[in-house]
């Protein structure tokens, strides 16, 4: 087994070798409820699953050549689908009902965002049940990735020929959701900046995948009251996967929170500093630009 700390700084082809799954426990690992994990079983269960399903597809895919425009005629998009119906169906995995229509979600339990949770219980969310499709996907040799949709993760296929989004939290609902790149953006409210600056609705490189991992993690350490460690995380995660807007917000609202414990009240650092800059650039005044630019760049002194 790997160690986090020394796969961080490697290159995409190195993580490109390594076990999704190993990388999303790993990042687990560290957080002290989750700490003896053995991620070597949860690697074994997840060789016999795609294994399974391996041995599934010689058999079902006589079906696709039976009505191959319901496919899109291409194979690649029935195998998803079959992938798909495995994980709902064979496995029995649903998302968690108790949580589909809320409007946040606190995420105090990590087996809410990490692979262990969606295998132990055959219950998740959008963040482990995507992460265990690409596990699976990695298994077969498929270019699967996450993608990111503002605070929703999903899967994207991409293999430089076509690309095909699907959905991994509504299968066993209404059967296999492939969706278009505007559903989503129309769906989500994904401005078009956040396709253009690199943050949504995108393939994931290895190390953006395992920033995002890294940003899960420091949810759950926001949400469990831990903010400098969510901080650190945040910061973290960015280095991974600078262009992501929602770490960026997560960090920033971190940051900005930990300023009181860090600057008195009205240093350019401290939030009131911070919000009198701000003030000062939404009035366009050059005045209030001299006297406050401190906050933004004099950090080095």
């Amino acid at each position: 087994m790997h160690v986090l700390g020394d796969v961080i700084g490697k290159s995409d082809t190195f993580l490109a070798s390594v076990d999704p799954l190993e990388l999303n426990l790993l990042v687990a690992r560290e957080i002290p409820a989750c700490r003896d994990l053995a991620v070597a079983e949860y690697q074994r269960t997840a060789d016999a699953w795609a294994t399974d399903l391996a041995a599934r597809l010689v058999t079902f895919e006589d079906q696709f050549h039976v009505s191959p425009e319901a496919w899109k005629d291409d194979i690649r998009f029935f195998r998803l689908g079959l992938l798909c119906w495995y994980v709902a169906e064979v496995l029995g995995i649903r998302y968690r009902d108790d949580q589909r229509d809320l409007q946040s979600v606190s995420y105090t339990d990590p087996a809410d965002l990490f692979v262990q949770g969606v295998m132990d219980t055959r219950q998740g969310t959008c963040g482990n049940m995507a992460a265990l499709h690409v596990a699976l996907a990695w298994r077969l040799g498929w270019p699967l990735h996450l993608a990111c949709a503002g605070p929703h993760i999903f899967c994207r296929y991409d293999d430089g020929e076509v690309v095909h989004n699907i959905e991994c939290t509504n299968n066993s609902q209404g059967g296999f959701q492939s969706h278009s790149d505007a559903h989503y953006q129309e769906s989500r409210g994904i401005p078009d900046v956040a396709i253009e600056c690199g943050s949504d609705l995108r393939a994931l490189t290895p190390r953006q995948m395992l920033g995002l991992f890294i940003g899960l993690r420091g949810r759950h350490r926001e949400d469990t009251g831990l903010l400098t460690e969510a901080e650190s995380d945040y910061l973290l995660a960015r280095t991974l996967f600078p262009k992501n807007r929602r770490l960026y917000m997560a960090q920033v609202g971190a940051s900005v929170q930990l300023s009181d414990r860090r600057f008195y009240v009205g240093e350019p650092g401290h939030y009131t500093g911070l919000a009198r800059w701000l003030r000062g650039e939404a009035n366009h005044s050059s005045q209030s630009n001299q006297t406050e630019a401190g906050f933004a760049i004099n950090v080095g002194g």
